[in-house]
This record gives C-alpha cells, structure tokens and sequence, in this order.
C-alpha cells in the first residue's frame, strides 16, 4: 500500500463528473484506511469530512474571476505553485502517490510545475482531453465535428476551433504548451487513467505513449434502486450541463418536433436559449441525488445528445442502472456499447428529426421499452465499475505506481 495518496481537484464538491469521482474515490481510500490528502484550488467551504488532510487553496473557477486576472492566473496561479511545492517538500515519502484529476478551472498549469518532481508516482486522470488537446476535447467547436489534428502541430495552431474565439484558442494552447514545459513533456507522469478504453487514440494522438495509457472505466450508482416501471411514463429527461456541448438544444429541439414534454435537470448558460426553444420544458435547476431520482422515476426516456464524443457519459448510465432506457449520440465512445447491450438507441441527434423520430416510437412502444429498461437495469454493470471495484482497480495502480519508484530508488 502506499504511504499517502495525494488528491489534487480544482474543485472541492461534487459540482459535475469528475467532482463527484473525486468524492467518491476520496470515501473508498478513506473506507480501506489510505491515508489521504486532497489539495483542492477552491475555497473549501462545504468539505466536512474530518478523516482527510484538507488543503485549500482559495482559488475560483475562471468564469467567477475578473477576465484579466482569469487570463493570468489561468496560464500560472503561482499561489498553485507554492503551496503544492510546500506540501510536497514537508511531507513527501518515497511511496507517496500523487493523483491528478482537473486543474483546468483553478489549479492552472502551475500545478504540474510543482509536481514535475514527483513525475515518477504521479497519476493523471483522463476525465477529459486537457492533459493534451488545447480545448480538452478534440473537437472543433465552430465546425462542429471531430478534431484529427495533432495538439500543437502547425494545423492545430492555426485553426480556430475553440467555442469562443481564435483569441481563447490562442490562450489555450499557450496553456497546454506551458503544462508539457512544467512537467517537462506531454507525458511527464507515470501513467494516466482512462475512462472509456476507446480514449487512447485520441491521448495517441496527442503524443502520449501507449504504455502510459490504462483504461479504468468510471463507477456508476444508479440513484434509483428500484427499477423505473418506464412503460407506465412519458416524458423525456435530460441531466447534466445546459450547455450548447452538451446537446441541451437539440434535446428541447427534438422533444418539441415529437410532441413530448422534457425536464431539464441542471443548469448553465444555455438555459435561456433553450427555454425559448422549447417554452413548454420544465426546468428544474440543480437537484440531490434524491431530486434526481424523482426526475428519473418520471420520464420514459433520457437523452445524452453531446455535439462531441463523450467519453464516459455517467448521467447515461444512472438512468440506465435505475432503468430508463435512454438515447445517446453515436459519436459517444459508449454509444456503440448502449445499443448493442440492449440499453437504448444510439443516433445523429444532431438530425432532429431522427432524434424526434426516436424519442416517439419509445412513447408508441410500452414493449420496447420495457425491454430496454428491464436490460439496463439487470445488465448495466457489464459497461462499468461498481464504486467498490473502482477503487479496488485504482488502488492497483497506486500500489504499481509506489513500488516501480520504490524499487528504482
């Protein structure tokens, strides 16, 4: 067992996917007595748990900051650079694990400059592309397709395929050229954790080398442990992000054209828009657990409609653990997997009429989609870990990661 994991997280509370992970991970080290510290870039407020070494570092997400200083700190938060060099030269042991999940929002690339000295036991976790795509996606978000440029190359530099500006493009690669020169290249760690085994082309791609690449495919706890009768329901669902990456649109888009209503259960800057494209949808914010149980334990569908390949989709499998059927974009690393299992269907949502199509022949069909709802419920472990075994196949690697640099020493 290593002496320590060390937790590194922009944020310090289960505000999307990778922060709930990180909750998770958190309580299955602490239920197997792994000393833990979890460094967070956030201000800590609602962290309560007692059995953990808390540092927080005090920093807020770049949207929350003035933009001059959002651009600054977001290239080099030196604060970011001190405190980690600090903990690391008081504490640090031969078998302390260092694990990095996001550093995108507040930790910055200062983050691996303190690191790099620990490179050899240092863990990054593939919960998006930003350990080495530019936009953390590979995905151009004006042409609305998938990226096959290499990250940095001369074809990536000059096309503007960030979602904002070619300004922001340019910002965020300086970003990315700053994070390899910290950690001293683009695969400077011991190893990255993926969560769909399909993501090492794209972290290939990127320049990482293959041995360096493991999939560990993410935990799912469905919310509701009773199967969700979905025959018996109408309505579509939708959790997550109302963003435009996200599909929010093409979901209210669909809904409307197949006469259906949908709950949106999140929030985000594409709430107004998408109200007006479908004024009939009900918006229920950011809900508990609980909330969203009763959200799924009302809806006959859930729709994941992401404009780029998902490479997980938790909010997918949580409907289909507690039994909703539901219909993903085919480009989803999971699509493909969804369908084939039995789960739901796998389309272009982005043809809103193959969407609305979809979304209307479950409503026609109690059959269908008994079946599909019965499969997901019995089977939907065959796509993911349960919290337990997560745990159990991440401390492995902790234990690879601490005796290889033992060993070296």
């Amino acid at each position: 067992m290593p002496d320590r994991v060390v937790i590194l997280h922009d944020f310090s509370e289960a505000l999307g996917g990778a922060s709930h992970l990180v909750q998770v991970l958190i309580a299955q080290l602490r239920a197997r007595s792994v000393p833990v510290t979890f460094i967070a870039g956030d201000a800590g407020a609602n962290f309560i748990r007692k059995d953990v070494e808390f540092v927080a570092l005090g920093g807020k997400a770049l949207l929350q900051q003035p933009r001059l200083e959002a651009l600054t700190k977001g290239l080099h938060n030196p604060l970011v650079a001190r405190r980690v060099r600090e903990w690391i030269t008081a504490n640090d042991t031969p078998r302390t694990v260092y694990h990095l999940h996001g550093w995108a929002q507040t930790l910055s690339p200062a983050v691996f400059a303190a690191l790099r000295p620990v490179a050899a036991r240092l863990i990054l976790h593939g919960h998006d592309y930003f350990n080495t795509c530019p936009n953390g996606a590979f995905f151009d978000f004006r042409r609305e397709r998938a990226c096959s440029r290499a990250p940095l190359g001369r074809e990536c530099l000059v096309t503007q395929c960030d979602k904002s500006s070619g300004l922001f493009k340019a910002w965020r690669s300086g970003r990315e050229r700053l994070r390899r020169h910290w950690l001293g290249g683009v695969d400077w760690a011991n190893r990255a954790l993926l969560i769909h085994p399909r993501q090492d082309r794209l972290f290939r791609q990127g320049g990482w080398s293959p041995e360096k690449l493991f999939a560990v495919r993410n935990p799912v706890s469905p919310p509701c442990s009773v199967r969700v009768e979905v025959e018996r329901c109408a309505g579509v669902v939708f959790v997550g992000r109302i963003s435009r990456e996200k599909g929010a649109d093409l979901a209210a888009l669909a809904a409307r054209a197949a006469g259906v209503a949908i709950t949106f259960v999140g929030d985000g800057a594409e709430c107004a828009r998408v109200r007006a494209l479908n004024p009939d949808a009900r918006f229920l914010g950011r809900l508990d657990r609980k909330g969203v149980a009763q959200a799924l334990q009302e809806a006959r569908v859930a729709v994941m409609p992401s404009r780029w390949a998902e490479p997980f989709g938790l909010v997918a499998f949580e409907a289909i653990g507690s039994g909703v059927p539901v219909i993903v974009d085919r480009k989803s690393l999971v699509g493909a997997e969804i369908a084939g299992a039995g789960f739901g269907l796998a389309l272009d949502t982005g043809d809103i009429a193959a969407f609305a199509a979809a979304i209307a022949r479950l409503h026609a069909d109690d059959s269908l989609a008994r079946s599909f709802s019965e499969a997901g419920f019995s089977r939907y472990r065959e796509l993911c870990h349960s919290e337990d075994s997560w745990a159990e196949a991440i401390l492995g690697h902790y234990r690879e990661v601490a005796f290889q640099d033992a060993c070296s020493a």
